[in-house]
């Protein structure tokens, strides 16, 4: 006959072992949460880098087959008008103005060869409509924001879609918002156009500013000297409202502070309650320009505030100093 031996019983484990467990996963989870964190970060600033380089890219695109640099536009008033070609009769900015040469001419082109009032409608469904390549990833999601915009030649669509990027608007102090010539201006002659603009905005030392029709050989300090566009500062209590005006305009907008920063004050990066007219970013320690040849760059937010100044400034003679600027 065989004998069986009795089953040895299982431990189970203790509340305090199970606490202990517990701890262990907490603390390891802990010291990973940071690597993951940076290694998403590390992600999205280097798709808001590629952002930058391919609006650069197609701004070069526009130098090549215009020949000239992108104009800015006539003020925060006005909007992009496809049937206006990309002079300095053009109301709509620059990003309105590369759009054909990043693959949005369907966009570019609404309301092209229409009445004016169907042109407001197509115009109004431009400027609420998000383009990923406009946003930082760290930053926001591309959507479009609740707003009572609308610009003389555009319906209020009721949303607008902005930018977390701006072209170089020069070295000198920012004058304050441009709205642009009334709607009654619009096929008015040049000069009277111009005296309808801000004096400061149209007289700006940078490639890009308001009716701007500049061609490459006006960067006399060479592109490599010249800043072209990068990121802005924004504050980041406010990413989805409507309040701050600097961030409260569509991204096609004419020459305005939402779509332009001057380097006349150092680069910040976002903060709660300040807004300032200045480059910076979401990002930590850094932030992303393109340089007038295309080239983007890291700039520290510690870079010489001179260094910054005349890195806006297409003919001051340019910095000596780009070790602030990294690859």
């Amino acid at each position: 006959m065989i004998t069986l031996s009795p089953a040895t019983p299982r431990r189970a484990f203790t509340l305090v072992e199970l606490l202990v467990v517990i701890a262990i996963i907490g603390i390891l989870m802990a010291m990973t949460l940071p690597a993951i964190q940076a290694a998403r970060e590390s992600g999205r600033r280097t798709q808001c880098r590629n952002n930058i380089k391919n609006q650069a890219a197609a701004t070069l695109q526009h130098v090549s087959l215009q020949g000239i640099y992108p104009t800015g536009g006539w003020g925060y008033q006005w909007v992009g008008d496809a049937d206006r070609g990309f002079s300095r009769r053009q109301p709509g900015g620059w990003q309105y103005n590369i759009l054909p040469y990043m693959e949005e001419t369907q966009l570019h082109d609404l309301g092209k060869g229409k009445p004016d009032a169907d042109k407001k409608i197509a115009h109004g469904l431009r400027v609420s409509t998000p383009i990923a390549i406009f946003y930082c990833p760290t930053r926001r999601r591309p959507e479009s924001f609740s707003s009572g915009y609308a610009a003389y030649n555009s319906n209020s669509p009721g949303n607008v879609a902005r930018s977390d990027y701006a072209a170089n608007g020069g070295s000198k102090p920012y004058s304050g918002g441009n709205a642009g010539p009334g709607a009654s201006l619009l096929n008015s002659d040049d000069a009277t156009i111009d005296s309808a603009c801000n004096s400061v905005a149209i007289s700006q030392n940078s490639p890009i500013y308001c009716r701007s029709e500049l061609k490459p050989a006006s960067v006399r300090d060479g592109a490599s000297k010249t800043y072209l566009l990068g990121e802005r500062h924004i504050r980041f209590d406010n990413y989805a409202g409507d309040t701050p005006s600097d961030d409260d305009q569509a991204w096609g907008v004419g020459y305005d502070q939402d779509v332009m920063r001057v380097t006349a004050s150092p680069p910040e990066q976002d903060t709660i309650g300040m807004t300032q007219i200045v480059f910076g970013s979401a990002h930590n320690g850094a932030f992303n320009m393109a340089l007038a040849d295309g080239a983007v760059k890291s700039v520290s937010y510690e870079i010489d505030k001179l260094v910054h100044k005349s890195l806006g400034d297409r003919a001051d003679g340019g910095p000596t100093d780009l070790s602030a600027l990294a690859e």
